[in-house]
């Protein structure tokens, strides 16, 4: 195991976006290629999550030639078509779209980034100053792929999907080479989609025990459930981004859109991520300045069950434990029990120190 303890941000600034354990959870809508190469519909893309609250929106970025083999089978869904076919349809966009593509979302108030799968593409998006790359599962072992977005010094996403640790360690040793210490570790099923029970998202907490200090989070593939659960179940886990597919309409055919949220998903997913991280709190054993109300109310203090006179030894049939915590609290009636009574006390009145010998 390598030691990172010391070397890993705890703290990651995208655009004005804090990411990390004090600061709100990173939410990316993963749009891929899901805008079918159409400026309109990437824009209408952007405005969706905007909407919704999603903090950034990515994108895809290669070429297909650099991809795959002519002869390589898809692998994901029902698709039949080899993947050569389906990413020379979708690697079309280049410079000048991704620029206005950014440029787009800034104006929206949202952070546009993509994944680069080529050298060519790397150089392209850190030409364009993009403030956060994201390495894909599928490029954790591409050494010289990761290497040089390293080097670009901005913050990086490293999916590991599919990945063993010593895989793990290798892309991280690389990454800090570079002296570029701004990574985040993203749990993730490889499967497209990701059923129910294949999500593991223990993965989450696995990442946390043996990263100590690093930001971990989760690269969701599961399909979309009716009330958009599972990326609010990893929160709880401790993950500090969620990334999930997104798409304008899960009927469409040609990209990832049979298992991408759609605009009314990632509403709901948003507004139970931004709860989840409400309700888990700071995790201390105490008494909350909201608790104190009902903690003095609901507790019990020491008090005669009859009336007792000057002189009289206190025996456990003469005091009861009542509401509210008045006088000695009620894990302090063994120090009562026996002690004499150094003035009359009147039934139902606390018992405190002063009225004891």
């Amino acid at each position: 195991m390598i030691n990172t303890t010391s070397k890993f941000a705890e703290c990651i600034t995208v655009e004005g976006h804090k990411i990390g354990m004090n600061h709100s959870v990173f939410i990316v809508a993963e749009a891929a290629c899901n805008h079918m190469c159409q400026l309109d519909m990437a824009k209408e893309l952007i405005d969706k999550a905007a909407e919704a609250g999603a903090d950034a929106i990515k994108f895809q970025t290669y070429k297909a030639e650099k991809l795959v083999t002519s002869n390589a089978a898809a692998f994901w869904g029902k698709e039949k078509i080899s993947q050569l076919e389906y990413y020379k349809r979708l690697d079309r966009f280049g410079k000048n779209e991704y620029a206005e593509l950014f440029k787009y979302a800034q104006k929206k108030s949202i952070i546009g980034f993509s994944s680069p799968f080529d050298d060519e593409s790397t150089q392209m998006l850190a030409g364009l100053n993009m403030p956060i790359f994201k390495i894909a599962s599928c490029d954790i072992t591409n050494l010289n792929h990761i290497q040089n977005i390293a080097g670009i010094g901005k913050p990086i996403m490293l999916s590991t999907g599919a990945s063993n640790l010593d895989e793990i360690n290798r892309a991280i040793e690389i990454i800090f080479e570079q002296g570029n210490y701004q990574l985040m570790l993203m749990a993730c099923n490889l499967c497209y989609p990701t059923k129910d029970e294949d999500a593991n998202l223990l993965r989450i907490k696995t990442l946390v025990e043996n990263y100590p200090g690093v930001i971990v989070g989760l690269s969701d593939h599961t399909e979309p459930d009716p009330h958009m659960i599972i990326p609010s179940v990893a929160v709880g886990l401790g993950a500090r981004i969620i990334e999930k597919h997104f798409t304008l309409d899960r009927s469409m055919k040609g990209s990832g859109h049979f298992f991408a949220m759609d605009p009314d998903d990632l509403k709901m997913m948003v507004k139970n991520i931004r709860l989840a991280e409400k309700v888990l709190g700071d995790s201390l054993l105490c008494v909350a300045e909201s608790e104190k109300k009902a903690w003095l109310s609901a507790r019990r203090g020491i008090v005669a069950e009859v009336a007792i006179k000057k002189g009289e030894i206190i025996t456990s049939e003469m005091i009861g434990l009542k509401r509210p915590a008045e006088g000695l609290p009620a894990n302090m009636v063994n120090k009562v029990i026996g002690k004499k009574a150094k003035v009359d006390i009147k039934f139902n009145q606390y018992i405190d120190m002063e009225v004891l010998e």
